[in-house]
């Protein structure tokens, strides 16, 4: 009977989505950060950082820290969720393109009976539009998508996921994403993380990082891939 129970359990991949799933365009640049602070009155520069696997949260932190701003809670609090705002806004005259081999991977991984979820820095409300307007919505378990709350780190929402999956469900659970920030989140729960290296991070880059599994992109080593959660 327990040999039943073992077979029976689910495996569950936990997607990044910049980077990994999706890329957004964005008319001139134009940031949903940078927006919702200028709105309310902050002058922040638009100057290109490196904030690749930062949460939402952290983005606001890092731009006001380069400006020399410091805000109390309340005024964090109040930007946090100024930029769902503009975020909706922008995403009615973004574009938001699928990463090679995206789509065919889902419905392989699918057929194979793994079970997708998601990890992202974005608010629920960014996660959620994101995988609307890419078409991709339907490949994932509300139960099973995790999202910044005002204050979070990628560990912090990565142990949020480790309090409310049931492991005992699962055989396996990945975490799959494209910056050195995925793999260091995944590697503070315990959980196996996979570098896809399709956002703005070179194969070389992760490597450093030493991921369990490096991949180039989803559409060229989509066998890779396949072969090794097969296992």
């Amino acid at each position: 009977m327990a040999e039943n129970k073992i077979t029976l359990k689910k495996r569950l991949l936990l997607w990044d989505i910049d980077g990994t799933l999706v890329r957004t365009s964005r008319p001139s640049s134009l940031n949903p950060h940078v927006n919702a602070l200028r709105r309310l009155g902050y002058s922040v520069s638009n100057d290109s950082i490196d904030l690749s696997g930062s949460t939402d949260y952290e983005v606001i932190l890092e731009l006001l820290k380069k400006s020399e701003i410091t805000l109390k809670e309340n005024k964090l609090r109040e930007i946090f969720t100024e930029i769902d705002k503009e975020a909706q806004q922008l995403d009615l005259i973004s574009e938001f393109y699928l990463y090679p081999g995206v789509r065919n991977m889902l419905d392989e991984l699918s057929a194979l009976e793994w079970t997708h979820g998601i990890l992202t820095g974005n608010t629920y409300s960014r996660m959620t539009n994101k995988l609307e307007f890419s078409n991709i919505r339907k490949y994932f378990l509300n139960e099973l998508m995790f999202s910044c709350n005002f204050g979070d780190s990628r560990n912090d929402i990565c142990k949020n996921a480790v309090r409310i999956i049931n492991k005992d469900l699962y055989q396996k659970i990945y975490i799959i994403g494209d910056t050195p920030k995925d793999i260091s989140a995944a590697r503070s729960i315990g959980f196996p993380v996979i570098s896809v290296a399709s956002g703005n991070y070179s194969s070389s880059d992760l490597s450093n990082y030493n991921p369990d599994l490096l991949i180039r992109n989803l559409k060229e080593d989509s066998k890779l891939l396949i072969d090794y959660l097969s296992q």
